[in-house]
């Protein structure tokens, strides 16, 4: 005797489902418990048939005086399992057959949990006449006072369906508009963080392109070959770039991007800073959010290599591991407190978590460690 509810719109596209079915048992708290399937609204059907024998069966005892309870019980149990069975059986060949935007409409509707009880309640009880052999109760359902009889107690059973049905129909309505509504919230909320984040990005940019051309400024006249190289690996740095500021870019995009970069802040520091990139080149061609590596690296150079008198060295690998791709970039200077968050551009560690999170959610994690023997590593974790 399950019910389909109806599906969330067309038009609300990522809502939250609604519940597929629906049966009369689950009004009371301990049948909600499961989740619907065909076995489980099959026993479902079984259990509420058996409780509806019963409470006949004790209405047939208080109204007369002498009555066998067990034999009672047990035609009465026949009856009510052959007709909550076929009325069960039409409900899900009907669901399959009509359209849910047809059986919506109001006048459908009614007609659905009124016709098909009726109708149920005449074959399950022609079914039951046969089971039993009772061939003077199936003879007396053609008859005016039986048919009467009969249609009264289908009657009956349509008002109690319509009474548990309809209105958990329009429940199931307004929990796949609500959802829908929540779904366009969270969109638009997420729209709002991604648009903030490429702000944050776009800011990376400007802020290193003044300080690397006023560099190039003052080398101008005493060094001049050093000036020239500066700017040819300026411009194969904003090509690399270009080409990854789009939504998504690539591993092996983003590597190139760093290794310009970090060729260009080796001109400027000299011998007090070493690096190395390793990564294989299989995962070249995997698809990353933008500028992901980018700000991690600034970090190291800024906090620390750049205070240091020594220098240092920055290394950055990237790996497989399952499921998911770990990349990393380490350094050998002074190291970056776990509380600082944010460089001069506005671009640091915890925007970065912010952008995966919002990206990710809880399927990747950033996390920063002391690396030995000196200075910080930064671990990114990023599903497949």
């Amino acid at each position: 005797m399950a019910r389909p509810l109806p599906e969330p719109t067309p038009e609300s596209p990522g809502c939250t489902p609604v519940r597929r079915s629906f049966h009369p048992l689950e009004m009371i708290p301990l049948f909600s418990r499961w989740a619907p399937g065909p076995l489980r609204d099959f026993v479902y059907t079984f259990v509420f048939n058996t409780l509806v024998a019963v409470l006949f069966t004790t209405l047939a005892a208080l109204f007369s005086d002498r009555i066998d309870f067990g034999r009672q019980f047990s035609v009465t149990f026949v009856f009510a399992q052959c007709i909550g069975y076929t009325i069960h059986l039409i409900f899900l060949v009907l669901d399959a057959v009509i359209p849910v935007d047809v059986r919506r409409r109001t006048a459908v509707r009614w007609v659905y949990f009124t016709a098909i009880p009726v109708v149920g309640v005449f074959i399950g009880y022609w079914i039951a006449t046969v089971v039993l052999g009772f061939r003077d109760a199936r003879a007396d359902m053609f008859t005016l006072r039986g048919a009467m009889s009969v249609l009264t107690v289908a009657l009956i059973i349509a008002a109690i369906l319509i009474a548990v049905f309809v209105p958990r129909e329009r429940a199931a309505r307004a929990q796949a508009k609500a959802a829908a509504g929540e779904a366009r919230a969270n969109a638009a909320e997420r729209a709002v963080v991604l648009a903030r984040l490429q702000l944050l990005e776009a800011q990376v940019e400007p802020h290193f392109l003044y300080n690397t051309l006023a560099h190039v400024v003052s080398l101008v006249d005493r060094e001049p070959a050093l000036a020239k190289r500066m700017l040819h690996r300026l411009i194969d740095l904003l090509r690399a770039t270009a080409s990854s500021a789009q939504r998504s870019s690539t591993l092996g995009t983003q590597l190139e991007l760093l290794r310009a970069y970090l060729d260009l802040i080796a001109l400027r520091m000299g011998p007090r800073l070493a690096w190395s990139i390793d990564a294989p080149p299989e995962l070249a061609s995997l698809t990353l959010p933008p500028m992901l590596l980018q700000p991690v690296v600034e970090n190291a150079i800024k906090h620390g290599l750049e205070p240091s008198i020594e220098g240092g060295r920055v290394e950055i690998g990237a790996r497989r591991d399952g499921a998911t791709l770990v990349l990393t970039v380490a350094d050998t200077g002074l190291g970056v407190p776990p509380t600082r968050s944010a460089d001069s551009s506005g671009l640091g560690l915890a925007n970065l978590r912010a952008r995966l999170s919002t990206l990710f959610g809880d399927a990747a994690s950033l996390r920063i460690a002391d690396n030995a023997p000196a200075g910080t590593r930064v671990t990114i974790t990023l599903p497949l």
